[in-house]
């Protein structure tokens, strides 16, 4: 269980670009925990939010259901803002 004042600790970490690993060894966390944290708050990484894009992206190649590549567009361009205000 995390605290709160971890909780702000993390958040602002998150904040200044610092990976899951960075805040685990900085904070002495499980990734899992400071993950699962994340997670649950909607919150992620830089280096997080990157992938997620990406993922979305590349997904989009294989998928032929419109109503699913839209669905993959929306929440990559969810992330793309999320990077633009958070960044």
């Amino acid at each position: 269980m995390i605290d709160r004042q971890t909780e702000e600790k993390i958040q602002q970490m998150v904040r200044e670009s610092k990976t899951i690993v960075d805040i685990c060894e900085e904070l002495g966390l499980e990734w899992r925990d400071v993950r699962k944290y994340l997670h649950s708050v909607d919150m992620r990484s830089w280096h997080g939010a990157k992938q997620v894009i990406s993922r979305r992206l590349n997904s989009l190649v294989e998928e032929n259901d419109e109503a699913a590549r839209k669905t993959l567009m929306e929440d990559a361009d969810k992330w793309v803002d999320y990077l633009y205000e958070n960044g």
